[in-house]
């Protein structure tokens, strides 16, 4: 399974071919300086969003997410900025990891 993951200030949407879901943390992950800024605040978000799209189970193969960020991207993605976003798409359970800094 591929899932796409489109990053906002305090907000995940997840969608594949079949179905979108929007994911909003219980308290914010985004400051007022970077989209990520509480990182366990995130990762606690997009695994609970991942589960909740029904990619990750017994049976079933860890899913390819592709992670694209939408806000705070002037003058594209510094390394810390992509490792950040793949480690929590590595923590949410996949099994592949694509950044995308357009």
């Amino acid at each position: 399974m591929e899932i796409k993951v489109d990053v906002y200030s305090n907000k995940m949407v997840l969608s594949s071919e079949e179905r979108t879901l929007t994911a909003e943390p219980s308290e914010p992950f985004s400051t007022d300086r970077l989209l990520i800024g509480n990182l366990p605040v995130a990762k606690k978000c997009l695994e609970k969003a991942v589960q909740d799209f029904g990619a990750i189970s017994f049976l079933k193969v860890s899913p390819t997410i592709i992670i694209q960020p939408h806000e705070f991207i002037e003058g594209g993605l510094s390394e810390v900025e992509e490792s950040l976003l793949s480690k929590i798409a590595h923590y949410a359970g996949a099994k592949e990891v694509r950044v995308v800094a357009e």
